[in-house]
């Protein structure tokens, strides 16, 4: 797809009206001044607004850009960096941004416009490779939340507006018990294991490993993986959970028909729950994780060096990167804004319907600026398979989960 406008206004221009949030001052495309910018950006197209084309041609009429859909985009980058042709000018990845960190210098380094960024601090340094090069800049991002059915937590004698629900339902323990209360009614406020498990990890900043003097440490035999593992397998295992991953047709089956009243979940899943859910708009409320906030990075922008017009590639990462792109993609598609600055506007941050008039967006907000950092290791997506897989196998039988547990750590710690 085609995004293309007659050369209107120059670079000094679009800053004059204030139009390129989260840039540099040395980023308005000024080294590209007189020559036809022609760029290229690749995407998914669920984590752009699906009027991405119109959006760029207004926002730099000067320049010709291209948008091209790319589902598997990581293995399709790694696969022109390897051959050295093809590559876009800039790039929207995911959670796999940390297996790029090798390659650091193909990547513009994005620094001065992270200085000028109000993106959450942590998603900034997840877009940092170890050498300190600021390889991209965090679009949406995942805040953890515990969404309910406020009319079935009242039936279960539980209070009902969030800021209650989040003190009554403090830690695991009581979101235990609130889910064998739940599964005594017949319904489910867990829909997998693997989802509480993941938010108690992040809740933790753990990821499999950490960083000692800028190298990767395995930590995976860990007190906090293995209480979360153990845990949760008992969750599934003890039938309080529905054992239905989301994105499937068993989880958007048990949403309709009103099996799973709750579930801890990224903030993403709005878009999933107002779907499969629609009939049950209302009633749905979101608050804080049980044990305290929890966020994980979602999707992150970078120009490539190998860009005829690097700087042009930068502003545009930058504006992708920042507050006004973020909120018509929070507004369009649901996708939670990296910015700080979308929260603070009221625009944004309105009562939802669906939510029973509740700020869902100021509510994650928070929570979003409160997690902690989850450091992401090249190899951290490897190993969480892994334990995920597991765990998911674990919810269809009665195997031993120290066992299980014992044998992930010796396959995957360090020799």
């Amino acid at each position: 797809m085609k995004v293309s406008r007659k050369i209107a206004a120059g670079a000094a221009g679009l800053l004059a009206v204030g139009l390129l949030a989260g840039c540099s001052s040395a980023g308005s495309g000024a080294g590209d001044a007189g020559e036809d910018v022609a760029l290229t950006l690749w995407a998914r197209g669920n984590s752009v607004p699906d009027d991405v084309e119109q959006i760029l041609a207004d926002q730099f009429p000067d320049y010709d850009i291209t948008f091209e859909n790319i589902p598997d985009i990581e293995d399709k980058l790694r696969a022109a960096l390897r051959s050295g042709s093809g590559l876009p000018d800039v790039v929207m990845m995911g959670g796999s941004l940390p297996s790029f960190f090798t390659v650091a210098d193909e990547f513009v380094d994005l620094s001065d416009q992270a200085a000028e960024s109000d993106a959450v601090e942590w998603g900034l340094e997840l877009g940092q490779a170890p050498d300190g090069r600021q390889v991209a800049l965090p679009t949406d991002i995942g805040p953890w939340g515990f969404f309910y059915r406020a009319d079935v937590l009242e039936s279960l004698g539980y209070p009902t507006e969030p800021e209650e629900v989040a003190a009554a339902i403090d830690s695991w323990d009581a979101y235990r018990e609130l889910a064998t209360a739940a599964a005594g009614a017949g319904s489910f406020v867990c829909d997998h294991a693997g989802q509480v498990y993941q938010a108690r990890l992040a809740q933790e900043g753990y990821a499999y490993f950490e960083q000692e003097d800028g190298e990767d440490v395995n930590i995976v035999d860990s007190p906090i993986s293995h209480d979360a593992f153990v845990e949760t397998a008992s969750l599934a295992q003890d039938g309080l959970c529905a054992n239905a991953e989301p994105y499937t047709p068993e989880f958007n089956a048990a949403l309709t028909q009103e099996d799973i009243v709750g579930f801890v979940g990224p903030a993403w899943e709005d878009g999933l729950l107002k779907s499969a859910g629609e009939l049950q708009s209302g009633n749905w409320r979101v608050t804080t994780v049980p044990g305290g906030p929890a966020a994980t990075g979602g999707t992150f922008v970078s120009a490539l060096s190998a860009s005829e017009h690097p700087e042009a590639a930068a502003e545009l990462a930058a504006f992708i990167g920042g507050t006004e792109f973020q909120k018509i993609g929070y507004l369009e598609k649901g996708l939670f804004p990296a910015s700080t600055g979308v929260a603070a506007d009221p625009e944004a941050a309105s009562p939802q319907e669906y939510y029973g008039g509740q700020d869902t967006l100021g509510a994650l907000a928070q929570t979003a600026e409160e997690a902690p950092l989850v450091y992401q290791a090249p190899d951290s997506g490897t190993v969480a398979s892994q334990f995920f897989v597991a765990l998911n196998d674990l919810s269809f039988n009665d195997d031993d989960a120290e066992k299980v547990y014992s044998s992930l750590v010796e396959k995957n710690s360090a020799e």
